[in-house]
């Protein structure tokens, strides 16, 4: 993500910089950096590969009586997944580049699973591999409102210190907002002084159009099951402000025949019921009446389509200018 130019200076001890939150799937990335933000900026599903590209999100933090105020620049990376496909490696590049030269890196871990394989490719992530340095980590241990025994936290936390050498540990629940205060004031205490880089009010560098794509995979990805989430991508055509309302027109692709009548449901039922949830969202995000129309396609192996990835474009789905 390139930096915005034209920053203004920062006000006296104002501190700013870039946070890269990294985790395997599902550990509630998505979920923290909208709680952090108070606000919906990346979709969130009990799927892997929900996330599919560094998305940021900006959280303008007002001066206290502790804290000169200040701005952070959460970069949302893809869940670290050891899958083989071409999809899977892209995703990791993405995981990569959205460390490269960050002020910090947070590791986000879900204490209601073990350590696994993923825990651990994340891991060495953050470790020294070339040339490029490594941000400084924290490590945010998520989810202990479902921990039976909140004494096995100590262990968890000691077990986690074993690992890797984390400046900070903080336990949390990103669902029911405890202990993220503290994070963000002590991601905050370790920006440098620097300027706003984004606008008072700004939430995402990403474009509405962008947005759409999201609200209406995630609203896909909560009616399928089995392998049809990973086989899901979505594709704006036509995204217009009309004098009384939006008009939105996305084709949903998944990758095989027998995929298509799942999504599309009895009669219809699936993809009508994809549209009212995903229009709900949109007309929240866009500020009016949203016109949407939704088309099922098959496009075989799309996931292992390199010229079908890159028009993708997780980054700005739909092409420049896309609102």
């Amino acid at each position: 993500m390139a930096e915005p130019s034209n920053a203004p200076a920062a006000p006296g001890g104002f501190r700013s910089g870039f946070v890269a939150i990294i985790g395997r799937p599902n550990v509630g990335k998505s979920t923290l950096l909208n709680r952090i933000l108070g606000s919906k900026v990346a979709i969130v599903s009990p799927h892997p590969q929900t996330t599919r590209t560094h998305l940021s999100g900006i959280a303008h933090l007002a001066p206290g009586p502790d804290s000169p105020g200040g701005q952070i620049v959460f970069v949302d990376t893809p869940g670290v997944h050891a899958g083989r496909g071409l999809l899977s490696r892209e995703l990791l590049r993405h995981v990569r580049a959205g460390l490269e030269g960050r002020d910090l890196a947070l590791l986000v871990a879900d204490v209601s699973r073990g350590f696994g394989r993923e825990d651990q490719m994340a891991l060495d992530l953050l470790r020294p591999s070339g040339p490029e340095p490594v941000p400084p980590a924290f490590l945010a241990l998520n989810k202990i409102d479902l921990l039976p025994d909140k004494r096995r936290l100590l262990e968890l936390i000691e077990a986690w210190r074993q690992r890797f050498e984390f400046d900070e540990i903080f336990p949390l629940s990103a669902r029911r907002g405890e202990g993220v205060a503290a994070l963000v004031q002590a991601l905050l205490a370790r920006l440098p002084p620097g300027p706003e880089y984004f606008p008072a009010g700004q939430l995402t560098d990403q474009s509405r159009r962008f947005l759409a794509s999201e609200i209406i995979r995630e609203a896909a990805l909560r009616r399928v099951r089995a392998e049809v989430p990973h086989a899901l991508a979505v594709q704006v055509e036509e995204f217009e402000a009309q004098p009384r309302l939006f008009r939105v027109a996305a084709v949903i692709f998944c990758e095989r025949e027998s995929q298509r009548p799942i999504l599309l449901g009895r009669h219809g039922e699936g993809i009508r019921a994809i549209g009212v949830e995903a229009r709900r969202e949109l007309e929240t995000l866009l500020g009016r009446k949203v016109f949407l129309g939704l088309h099922v396609l098959v496009r075989e192996a799309w996931r292992e389509d390199r010229r079908f990835l890159a028009e993708l474009d997780w980054r700005r789905e739909g092409g420049p200018g896309g609102g």
